[in-house]
């Protein structure tokens, strides 16, 4: 099976869904930090960028959180 999952169709990569809850001016923020990346990569979509901003975030506090431990 080469560890994909029945469902799962060769060449694709696992994604796991996740739901965030933003304020009003966080997804104003968001949206318009991922409008400015857009006109930098016009191959990227929206959502493609949202996503890497928000993994790099939970990185980013994940990073902080062991740092506050020490």
């Amino acid at each position: 099976m080469g560890g994909r999952s029945m469902n799962q169709s060769p060449g694709k990569v696992a994604m796991k869904k996740t739901t965030i809850e933003l304020t009003e001016d966080q997804y104003f923020f968001l949206k318009e930090k991922a409008l400015s990346l857009q006109k930098q990569n016009k191959n990227a979509s929206v959502v493609s960028i949202i996503r890497d901003l928000v993994e790099k975030d939970m990185q980013f506090g994940k990073k902080s959180k062991a740092k506050d431990k020490i």
